[in-house]
């Protein structure tokens, strides 16, 4: 009897997505408006979903290499 795994969604929550980045859903919500983190996707009037590839951009571009 094989096991079938469940995919990962290939669209986030705002919830799940500020758990992986370590920021509130309030620091999303004002990043939105100033066109800052990662891009979104607005579904219909309030439903707002992350692409798991604009997040790990957002990681990625976050990198520092000094403090300065």
């Amino acid at each position: 009897m094989s096991r079938e795994t469940i995919p990962a969604p290939l669209l986030l929550t705002p919830e799940e997505t500020s758990a992986i980045l370590g920021r509130t859903l309030e620091e999303l919500r004002q990043w939105r408006v100033q066109n800052t983190g990662p891009t979104f996707h607005r579904l219909g009037d309030r439903l707002i979903r992350y692409s798991r590839a604009a997040v790990a951009e957002c990681i990625d571009l976050s990198v520092r290499t000094t403090t300065s």
